[in-house]
């Protein structure tokens, strides 16, 4: 049965992947395969490993600044989207121009037939546009390329928080944190031939107290701050809002939340989840731990930063759309909604 969060929001879920569903391959924005093929390649064969079939979109070779037009983007996704033996849809690689398909996707083929959508970065923008014109959950989770490209393979914790949360049909329960962590930037298809330095993750930092609940909703703070006012954005009023970016500017984080905050996106807010930042300097974290205390810890809502669901690794699988509880106290982030059926 789906969750309370689910019934009161008339969200549907995606039938859960199992060994030998299909797994539709998109490039929403930027090209990726023809930048490192010999990653892409590794990516697809570890997918096929993990017992699935891996089908290429008509763009995944595509170049240029985004990974073809528009049109073209949005018809590789839409191809999927109508084809019942696809089951879920993997984003190769984010990029900085997938808002421009928004307009042009099949909602009402992803409506009638549910289906698994994943990727974070960019591609938060097709992710939070699907919840809020097809009302189907989707996926902030790791893209084809960037993870499942990882040398040797892929991270244990984002393999199996993939197949967890995409797999069965519970709640996935308490968000666990990884006991080490890298945002190592190795060139791809010319220094990725070995594993990525790793390190000891820091605790959360818990800048707010109390508990908070209300369904999970966000991804990257600046592909979210393009939505604004455009009707992509679902409905942010009681949701915990989960936000990350690649940004190692305060005042630009600044701006940022404070158009959000202008379009009413935090509103009314049960809670708020930061990610880690990427390839960011402890010295860093701890300014934008401030930052936010500064703007956030007084709101009546809990708020806990450092949270590795971004650009670092290894990543969970975050359902948007189904309910997540904090609570400062005990010092936890639950999922308590099934996020597939």
């Amino acid at each position: 049965m789906a969750g309370p969060v689910l019934e009161r929001a008339g969200l549907l879920r995606p039938p859960g992947l199992r060994a030998g569903d299909a797994i539709g391959v998109v490039s929403p924005s930027g090209p990726g395969a023809p930048v490192a093929p010999h990653r892409f390649r590794r990516a697809a064969g570890a997918l096929g490993a993990m017992g699935f079939e891996v089908r290429e979109g008509t763009r995944t070779w595509g170049t240029g600044h985004g990974s073809g037009t528009p049109e073209e983007r949005a018809a590789e996704i839409n191809a999927f989207l109508r084809d019942p033996e696809v089951r879920a849809i993997v984003a190769t690689i984010g990029g900085h121009t997938c808002n421009a398909i928004l307009p042009l996707i099949d909602y009402a083929a992803l409506r009638a037939d549910p289906k698994i959508i994943v990727g974070y970065s960019d591609i938060t923008a097709l992710l939070l546009a699907c919840v809020a014109k097809a009302g189907v959950v989707t996926f902030h989770g790791p893209t084809v390329m960037a993870e499942f490209g990882e040398f040797p393979e892929p991270l244990p914790y984002t393999r199996d928080g993939f197949l967890a949360a995409l797999g069965r049909p519970v709640a996935a329960g308490p968000l666990v944190h990884p006991s080490r962590w890298t945002d190592e930037f190795l060139l791809w298809d010319s220094e990725d031939d070995r594993e990525r330095a790793s390190g000891g993750t820091r605790p959360w930092s818990w800048i707010a107290g109390g508990e908070g609940a209300g369904p999970l909703l966000g991804g990257n703070l600046d592909t979210m701050s393009v939505l604004a006012g455009t009707g992509y954005l679902p409905d942010f009023r009681g949701a915990v809002l989960l936000w990350e970016t690649c940004l190692t500017s305060i005042p630009r984080i600044d701006q940022l939340l404070t158009h959000l905050e202008m379009a009413g996106v935090m509103d009314d807010l049960a809670g708020m989840i930061v990610g880690h930042g990427f390839r960011a300097a402890p010295e860093f974290e701890d300014a934008l731990r401030e930052h936010v205390a500064g703007r956030y810890a007084g709101r009546g809502f809990p708020v806990v930063c450092g949270v590795l669901a971004g650009h670092c690794d290894p990543m969970p699988t975050l359902p948007l759309g189904c309910a997540v509880a904090l609570d400062a106290d005990r010092g936890s982030i639950e999922v308590t909604d099934a996020a597939v059926r």
